[in-house]
């Protein structure tokens, strides 16, 4: 018969919970700052948000694109108003000086101290009348009246319009000036060359138009608002 022996004995070790009660951090899942315990501790500090300004869209809506310059005139349009142009101050400088000449032809003579009569002689010379009344002509054409109009007399017969090809609207006296002083030394330039061509445009910044072109680019302009 076998012997029975006695089971082993074991050392016993204390109990410990198995749920350590700890204590609960904030709802965001941090526990407490251990460095915010003394006295020199801070509280946490919010981070900064940008303000909106008042009254100010953050994203701004893009303003529509204004339509392009019209194009220049043709250059036969603008050679007919070219001829036109001169034309007319060739015409009011001949007339002065024919003027000024008949002028002086049916005034009296003049009769010096020995008793000769002798023919009173033009006032002005008649190629000096000519070129001046013919140049006045031309720059009150070209650069007065187109300042107030918007034309001069050969452009507004040819229905055409003098912008700026930035901005489409009616250019200033100076920059009038200067296209009509560039305009002559162009005139000598092609006539020399013999090559009488027009179809270079945008002299200083200008251009010339039809005035149904003007008409359509100011219409889709007024339509944008």
């Amino acid at each position: 018969m076998a012997q029975s022996y006695p089971p082993p004995q074991y050392p016993q070790y204390p109990q410990y919970p198995q749920n350590p009660q700890y204590p609960q951090g904030p709802p965001n899942g941090y526990g407490p700052n251990p460095y915010g315990q003394g006295p020199y501790a801070q509280p946490p500090q919010p981070y900064p948000q940008a303000q909106q300004p008042y009254g100010q869209d953050v994203y701004p809506q893009a303003r529509p694109a204004l339509p392009p310059c019209p194009p220049e005139a043709y250059a036969g349009r603008r050679f007919l108003a070219i001829v036109l142009d001169f034309v007319l101050a060739f015409g009011l400088g001949f007339a002065t000086a024919i003027a000024d000449d008949n002028t002086a032809k049916h005034a009296k003579p003049v009769v010096h101290a020995a008793g000769h009569a002798a023919v009173q002689s033009p006032v002005v010379p008649f190629w000096v009348a000519f070129l001046g009344a013919g140049l006045l002509a031309s720059f009150l054409n070209q650069v007065v009246l187109a300042r107030l109009t918007g034309f001069s007399v050969g452009k507004g017969i040819m229905a055409m319009r003098v912008v700026r090809r930035k901005r489409v609207m009616r250019p200033n006296t100076w920059r009038l000036t200067r296209r009509w002083l560039l305009g002559f030394v162009y005139l000598a330039v092609v006539l020399i060359s013999e090559d009488f061509d027009v179809s270079e445009g945008d002299i200083v910044g200008m251009r010339s138009v039809r005035w149904k072109h003007l008409q359509e680019y100011q219409q889709a302009v007024g339509r944008l608002g």
